[in-house]
């Protein structure tokens, strides 16, 4: 089995909280240098970028140890477990949620997952994964898609295609760029990677830039991309490794991470919160179901370990 090839070695974590560190990986079908070096004279186009945004890892994780290693299962649980048991998982907020949006009543046999749809005949996953529709037929739920197709409906249509389109022969490219200028400035920075994208012929005028990379949204993401997608040694020689929760001591492995330990909250705390994102938290108005990543989108690390500490309990996904 191929092991991944070390491009950049981690700098080691920043704990103070004046910096995040976003994850990017380039998807199968447009990892290669072309797209690389789209982003880097994206990034130093803008002396404001340059100066904000650093590469501090890169590595190739190859195809085959990113399947023995379950990586993507594993990145993926939440919104895999809802592709594979559609309405049956949804939760009240869920519930409401798409009666408010779609203006019909719930009825979870006719809100199917993502699996059960292909199987049943109607799309491959590819074209599901190109199924598109106007955005009142499209809700976002606690971090889950939910597309409308005639009087039913699918949940994370995108599922299928990016487990199907990862096998053993495709690799993808893993960078880490760590950012000190807040979320606005770098959502404008993706904005102008996705037209140069575009101009470049990776990326269709129409579509999104996920369609070509991921990119963390949040620190909570952050912490998640961290534990699947950081490998090798870091600048100090801490040992890193996919999932630190086997037993290394590199301190956090991930910005994030150290910035939570250095506050009292252990990895074991952090581990589970990751693995079980669906959470309640004290509101104003009282306890609200939120999805972690979502819920700390764009949020400071101060800010997004102030969630964590309102949550009052994590939800179970029984159906």
């Amino acid at each position: 089995m191929r092991e991944p090839t070390l491009l950049i070695p981690y700098a080691g974590p920043d704990a103070s909280g004046k910096s995040c560190d976003v994850f990017v990986y380039l998807r199968p079908e447009t990892n290669g240098v072309v797209t690389e070096s789209v982003m880097m004279k994206t990034i130093l186009s803008r002396p404001q970028w340059s100066e904000g945004v650093k590469l501090v890892y890169m590595a190739n994780y190859p195809g085959d140890f990113i399947r023995s290693s379950g990586l993507l299962e594993n990145h993926y649980r939440l919104k895999i477990s809802f592709a594979r048991r559609g309405g049956a998982l949804f939760t009240a907020r869920m519930r409401h949620d798409f009666t408010k949006h779609f203006g019909c009543s719930f009825e979870a046999q006719r809100v199917l997952g993502a699996f059960d749809f292909v199987q049943r005949g109607d799309f491959s996953e590819e074209d599901l994964f190109a199924y598109r529709v106007d955005e009142s037929d499209m809700l976002v739920t606690l971090g889950q898609n939910v597309k409308r197709y005639g009087d039913e409906w699918i949940v994370n249509y995108d599922i299928p295609a990016i487990l199907q389109k990862n096998t053993s022969q495709t690799d993808i490219a893993v960078m880490v760029f760590r950012v000190s200028m807040d979320w606005d400035e770098f959502r404008d920075l993706m904005s102008e990677l996705s037209v140069h994208l575009v101009e470049a012929g990776i990326l269709d005028s129409d579509a999104p830039v996920s369609r070509v990379l991921h990119h963390s949204k949040s620190p909570w993401e952050q912490l998640l991309d961290g534990m699947d997608f950081l490998w090798g040694k870091d600048a100090q020689g801490g040992c890193i490794t996919s999932h630190p929760e086997g037993g290394e001591d590199h301190e956090g492995c991930v910005s994030f991470g150290a910035y939570m330990l250095a506050r009292g909250h252990s990895r074991q705390e952090m581990m589970r919160a990751i693995s079980q994102p669906l959470i309640q938290v004290h509101t104003p108005q009282g306890e609200q179901e939120e999805n972690l990543f979502e819920a700390s989108e764009g949020l400071t690390y101060a800010a997004a370990a102030e969630i964590w500490d309102r949550c009052c309990g994590q939800l179970s996904l029984s159906g």
